[in-house]
């Protein structure tokens, strides 16, 4: 442990699919003082269940065929990250295209919108929502009012199990917890107060 780092105050944030392993971390390390899961995915079998059944067959179908050519040596095919409604994306939701947007950095930053079709393969059996109970430290969760990437209900019912869960519900989708989204600020003054509160920090 680095001396200036105070092992006592290490908090664990996530967003999104991020969030999930955020969750599977809060439940099985007992070190943390503390989580942070936003616009969380706790459940990818249901997630999965969101995408149309032709669809899911043809990201199936690619995913085998990226692994069984990631065995081969062979180059990952991808995906999309984000794309229009209809189009072959791992997100292809009516605001896929405005979180991508959000997103991308307005920097020089390299960054592709693109995915592994491989790493579809570990998704819809993560299921953090089965360990909400084991949750022992303080979480919070920001659940959109909205949101149709990542499962509402799952992320709801994880809050309420867990013993020192908090929820915060953010306005409008998956995507307006990020910079530029209508709930960025608000989700930010949350996720601020909820850490100076746990940490015991004095608040600016």
């Amino acid at each position: 442990m680095q001396p200036h780092i105070d092992a006592r105050r290490i908090f664990a944030w996530g967003t999104s699919f991020a969030g999930m392993y955020i969750v599977e971390l809060a439940a099985s390390d007992a070190r943390l003082a503390g989580a942070i899961a936003q616009s969380v995915l706790v459940d990818g079998l249901a997630a999965a269940k969101m995408t149309p059944p032709a669809r899911s067959v043809r990201l199936l179908a690619l995913a085998v065929q990226d692994r069984l050519g990631s065995l081969l040596g062979r180059p990952p095919l991808y995906l999309p990250g984000a794309g229009a409604p209809g189009e072959l994306a791992v997100g292809s939701t009516p605001d896929a295209l405005f979180g991508q947007e959000l997103m991308t950095p307005k920097d020089s930053t390299e960054w592709h919108n693109r995915v592994a079709a491989r790493s579809l393969l570990s998704f819809s059996w993560r299921r953090p929502v089965r360990r909400a109970a084991a949750i022992r430290c303080p979480i919070l969760f920001i659940v959109a009012e909205h949101d149709t990437m990542a499962p509402v209900g799952p992320a709801l019912r994880v809050a309420e199990r867990a013993p020192r869960g908090e929820l915060h519900r953010s306005r409008g989708g998956h995507y307006d917890v990020y910079e530029g989204g209508e709930s960025f600020d608000d989700v930010l003054r949350v996720e601020l107060e909820f850490l100076h509160r746990h940490a015991k920090t004095p608040a600016p």
